[in-house]
């Protein structure tokens, strides 16, 4: 404990010297007339957070971070690209309200509600240990935690109405999806194929045996589940499904005679390493391709995500790029030169 608290202080003193000994009042930041503050950034930096992973990982490299000018220097520098992503949140809500887009404040503080208590069960801690917790650690206190989780889930939010109302466009006609199918049949592949009813016992007069009770009338699929040992589809009463040629199933000599034989046949007792096999064809099919209808649902939904995800990259530089461009985007943070930076 003794130990854990030299490094605590160790940590905020260092971070305050982060900080360049601003309050936490200090605006770092103004973005179209809102005002990022010092305190809304650490939130976001979490520094403190991020020291203690680097030097569970790598000592040395946490000594060069904490005790050198450079190491000062890459923490500014990460600081500073903390707050331009922090700005680009902003510019999403600023350019949500532009398109009508508002968040319930009730949804965001059931989310809130809801990952803090996610939070105690997982830790089985108390508002109370938490807040304490917090504290000693340098990370805020309670309600600093729920602000940050509020941000959060306000910007998640917001990207996914805005998301919703660009891509609702996203539809596929008929032709679209027809087109698709056509210009990419070789996607839409199938093999010739044969599917199988099998059995395997282990001796060639069991397979007698099998052979004469299925010629007196008995189902081939509950002669299956009563005596045969395959592996592959004792428990699905003999049903092999479609096997396609050269797939590594079944024998090379016996798939030849498979492929070679009529629908309906049967074939056996053939003879192999796994035993004596007795074989019902239910089906054949050629080489060829899948119908459009089979594939339907697939290609639909796979045109209109790729429709939706073009729809999204084109208002992120149609519409959001230029609004972040043409944004009155003022930085205060200091640098490593010690200058300001817009």
């Amino acid at each position: 404990m003794k130990k854990f608290l030299i490094f605590l202080v160790t940590i905020l003193a260092f971070v305050a010297v982060a900080q360049e000994t601003q309050p936490a009042t200090t605006v770092v930041a103004e973005v179209n007339g809102t005002l990022i503050t010092m305190d809304e950034l650490d939130r976001e930096v979490n520094l403190n957070r991020l020291l203690v992973q680097i030097q569970s990982i790598d000592e040395r490299f946490y000594e060069v971070l904490t005790s050198t000018s450079e190491g000062m220097n890459l923490l500014l520098r990460y600081k500073r690209e903390i707050l331009n992503g922090l700005i680009d949140q902003v510019l999403i809500i600023q350019i949500a309200e532009k398109m009508n887009i508002t968040v319930s404040k009730e949804a965001i503080e059931k989310m809130v509600s809801d990952e803090l208590n996610k939070t105690l069960t997982q830790y089985s801690m108390t508002e109370s240990d938490l807040d304490w917790y917090l504290k000693q650690a340098g990370l805020g206190d309670l309600e600093s935690f729920k602000d940050r989780l509020r941000w959060i889930f306000s910007v998640q939010q917001t990207v996914s109405s805005i998301q919703q109302q660009i891509t609702s466009a996203a539809t596929i006609t008929e032709e679209e999806a027809k087109q698709f199918y056509e210009e990419n049949k070789e996607y839409f592949t199938i093999e010739e194929g044969v599917k199988l009813l099998r059995i395997i016992v282990d001796s060639k007069d069991k397979a007698n045996q099998v052979l004469d009770r299925i010629r007196s009338g008995e189902d081939f699929s509950q002669v299956a589940s009563d005596v045969s040992i395959d592996p592959l589809t004792k428990g699905k009463a003999g049903d092999l499904g479609w096997v396609e040629r050269n797939s590594g199933l079944i024998a090379a000599d016996v798939e030849e005679k498979l492929f070679a034989s009529p629908k309906g046949a049967m074939l056996g007792p053939l003879q192999t390493s796994g035993g004596w096999e007795i074989y019902r064809i239910l089906d054949k099919r050629p080489k060829g391709y899948e119908a459009f209808e089979d594939v339907a649902k697939d290609i639909y939904q796979y045109l209109t995500q790729q429709k939706a995800q073009q729809l999204w990259q084109d208002w992120i530089t149609q519409q959001f790029i230029p609004f972040k461009n043409s944004s009155d985007i003022k930085i205060y943070l200091l640098t490593e030169e010690g200058e300001s930076s817009k």
